[in-house]
This record gives C-alpha cells, sequence and structure tokens, in this order.
C-alpha cells in the first residue's frame, strides 16, 4: 500500500514538473522587455530583458542610528544551475508568441544576476515588409503574455 501510494505521489511530481509552461520568472516583481532592432540586411536582433525596476534597487545599505546595516528590502530572483536554460526558454517563448521571430533565434550572449537577466539573439528567419511594418526600425516593446 505504501508503494503505491508513493508511487502515485512520484507519478504526480513529475506530470506536474513536465507540464511546468516555457516561462518562468513572470510571477515575480521583475520587469520583461524585449528590445528589437531590423537591420537594413533583414537581420532581426533582440535583448530579451527580464530586470528589477530601477525604484526597487537600492546600494543595500540603510543609516540607523548612526551605524550600517545591510538592507534586506530588495528582491530579485535566485540564481542556479537551470537559470540559463529557463532564460533562453523564456526568449524563445516571447519572440514567437510576440510574432518577432517565425523560425527560432540563435543566441549570441546572455548574462544572468539576482536582479537582471537578459539574452541577446537573432532570428532565424529575415524580416518581411510586414516585419518593418509592424515592429519598425528598432524599440523596447513590454510583454504582456498571459
Amino acid at each position: 500500500m505504501f508503494i503505491r501510494a508513493f508511487g502515485i505521489v512520484l507519478l504526480c511530481g513529475f506530470t506536474l514538473a513536465c507540464s511546468t509552461p516555457g516561462r518562468s520568472y513572470t510571477g515575480s516583481n521583475m520587469q520583461e522587455t524585449l528590445e528589437i532592432e531590423i537591420l537594413p540586411n533583414t537581420s532581426k536582433m533582440f535583448v530579451y530583458r527580464l530586470q528589477l525596476p530601477e525604484s526597487q534597487l537600492s546600494n543595500g545599505v540603510r543609516i540607523e542610528r548612526g551605524g550600517f546595516q545591510r538592507s534586506e528590502e530588495v528582491r530579485g530572483i535566485s540564481v542556479g544551475g537551470a537559470t540559463q536554460k529557463r532564460l533562453v526558454e523564456n526568449a524563445g517563448f516571447v519572440v514567437e508568441r510576440m510574432g518577432y521571430c517565425r523560425e527560432g533565434f540563435l543566441e549570441i550572449d546572455s548574462s544572468a544576476s539576482q536582479y537582471n537577466l537578459w539574452l541577446k539573439g537573432e532570428c532565424k528567419d529575415g524580416a518581411t515588409e510586414d516585419d518593418k511594418k509592424r515592429f519598425g526600425a528598432k524599440q523596447v516593446l513590454p510583454v504582456n503574455l498571459k
């Protein structure tokens, strides 16, 4: 009986882990943006970014009664071994859902810290006339996907 119950719990855990959508960190207080640029040669470049708003960043030092204390008010994300994979998944989901990259992308560079994650990429497909009309040459788009 115990083994059967353990097996069911384990199976449910695997099912939940595998059915997680392709985006992470969207429930945090990080702002999500997509900076896009269509080059004259029709290359479509982008920087997908998750970043703590400037208003929430501080130097981490608070003065109290003439002394210094560390402030623990700033929240970010916990950076770990899976962070890079999640960042790539997020970027792929966003550029596809926003219609910017139709055939995937190539990662050029990326960085992950507690308060700022970003990935620079280039779409595998070139810009069409419709893309140029829709996205323009260069802009920063807020990501509002649900």
